[in-house]
């Protein structure tokens, strides 16, 4: 049992290297090392998109010259976490230089991921290999977050208003704008129409 997500996921990352991915990469031909990384949850940079589980960081990324690797805090299924792990581990090897194509896709159904090559998955035999692994290691100690619920909800929203003369703006809430005679005056400029924006 471990007490914290990085040393299991440091862990069963060690285990998919030495037992999946790198025997793979050698019997395919390819001269590469074992990484050097360091895995840990955490999200995946805005510029993303969409829901990404895992994300991988060339070795340039860190001052310290090793791939980053972060899980998305939102799940903790530990198989799903796992396959995460051996997409971007197998990233981490040619240091993500063949994006999903090449190295990258034939190592991958080399270690048993389906699915596409941006959006794989255990399949038969590398699942049964990995659920191994977690009877091995034991429970993941992380539950997922919510992150709906990790931000606060607005309680008032203040609407911009405008003056399309001046350009004065401010900002009240949708209580006093709405009670605004229909041509407001511009508290600065005196023109005849304030109009709330957003």
């Amino acid at each position: 049992m471990f007490e914290t997500r990085e040393q299991f996921l440091t862990e069963a990352a060690a285990l998919l290297l030495d037992d999946k991915i790198m025997p793979a990469v050698t019997a395919a031909g390819y001269d590469y090392a074992r990484p050097n990384f360091r895995i840990s949850v955490g999200f995946p940079p805005r510029n993303r998109g969409g829901k990404v589980i895992a994300v991988c960081f060339i070795k340039e990324a860190s001052t310290d010259g090793v791939n980053e690797i972060f899980i998305n805090p939102t799940i903790d299924d530990p198989i799903m976490v796992l396959d995460s792990v051996a997409h971007e581990l197998i990233h981490a090897v040619d240091n993500c230089a063949s994006g999903h194509r090449n190295f990258f896709a034939r190592i991958a159904r080399a270690i048993g991921l389906d699915g596409p090559f941006t959006a794989t998955y255990a399949g038969p035999a590398l699942r049964a290999a990995l659920e191994s692994y977690v009877m091995l290691l034991g429970e993941f100690p992380h539950k997922k977050m919510d992150v709906n619920l990790a931000r606060p909800k607005q309680g008032t929203r203040q609407l911009k208003i405008e003056c399309s003369d001046c350009g004065f703006t401010a900002r009240a809430s949708a209580k006093w704008v709405f009670q605004m005679p229909p041509n407001a005056g511009c508290p600065i400029c005196d023109a005849p129409a304030l109009n709330p924006c957003s």
